[in-house]
């Protein structure tokens, strides 16, 4: 078993870790060290000693530290200096820490994943970043021999679109190749293109389809020759369109559609309205199974029971 330890100043440790449970689910093996304003160096070797036991069976713990030469940096590298299961890496930002959280990595990838997330997000947008900072492609598998069919890996309807749970969590462990978004007002509105193409990970593909040209598409298996393709509903009310047109999915996860005025919660992080609703049933009774959660980690729980209580 691994650890994950966040140590730094303030409420900063605690913060880092709610965001990463966003992303990558609630973790357990996530531990925190804050150095609170009133607190010297021995309360922090108190703080981290307190854990020892619980790092007893970790066969590699993973600490990040806020600041290079901070108080808590120092205090783990007097704790766990001489600890050969210890990796400690300073300068902890949230894509540093997701990749350790989702897939495990050695300090050298986690730096460079840190790094590859400090963007000019404008200048990307608009594709005029200096060389230099445009993160390398990560080194995808052979390409597929081009009479292979391409294969639907996912399906979430998700009113964010392309964000840290799909980028981060989804696309890594589903292996996609390209994300087909699936959203007749992304098509007309450059700016959430534009906020798409950013989003995505630098080493998959996109596509933004009508539902219309979607249907064309992903009726023919060769459209996206050996492609694993995973798609991405912004709104519920594309699952009927999609139906109409003659097409429905094996199987659609409900990941987040927000809370707004009229809608009931079916879950945590789904919000239908009771047109929404209706539309799901219609599609679930053609035999689309429809799934919740957030992450490839949490359980995968039937939606259509939440749906008919």
């Amino acid at each position: 078993m691994d650890a994950i330890v966040l140590v730094g100043h303030g409420g900063l440790p605690e913060a880092l870790k709610g965001s990463v449970g966003m992303i990558a689910g609630e973790r357990d093996d996530i531990l925190t060290v804050s150095l609170a304003v009133e607190d010297g160096p021995d309360d922090l070797e108190r703080k981290l000693s307190a854990l020892d036991e619980r790092l007893a069976g970790s066969e590699h713990v993973q600490v990040f530290a806020d600041l290079f030469g901070g108080s808590p940096c120092n205090a783990a590298l007097k704790r766990y200096a001489d600890d050969d299961r210890v990796s400690i890496v300073s300068g902890a930002n949230l894509p540093m820490v997701v990749t350790a959280a989702i897939q495990g990595a050695d300090a050298k990838t986690l730096i460079a994943e840190g790094r590859a997330g400090i963007r000019d997000v404008k200048a990307a947008a608009r594709g005029e970043e200096e060389p230099d900072a445009v993160p390398a492609p990560v080194p995808s598998a052979p390409a597929p021999a081009s009479d292979e069919p391409h294969q639907i890996v996912g399906v979430r309807v998700d009113a964010r679109g392309i964000h840290g749970q799909v980028a981060t969590a989804w696309v890594p462990r589903l292996d996609v190749t390209r994300i087909v978004v699936i959203d007749d007002l992304a098509v007309r509105d450059e700016t959430q293109k534009m906020a798409l193409k950013v989003a995505k990970p630098i080493s998959v593909k996109l596509s933004i389809l009508t539902p219309a040209k979607a249907v064309e598409r992903l009726s023919d298996e060769h459209a996206y020759p050996g492609e694993r393709v995973f798609v991405v509903l912004p709104h519920v009310a594309t699952l009927r369109e999609l139906d109409r047109l003659g097409y429905d999915f094996d199987v659609v996860n409900m990941g987040n559609v927000p809370n707004r005025p009229g809608t009931t919660a079916y879950a945590n992080t789904v919000h239908l309205t009771a047109d929404e609703a209706e539309a799901v049933r219609e599609v679930a009774a053609k035999g689309t199974r429809f799934t919740q959660r957030q992450v490839p980690a949490d359980p995968e729980n039937d939606f259509t029971q939440a749906l008919n209580r």
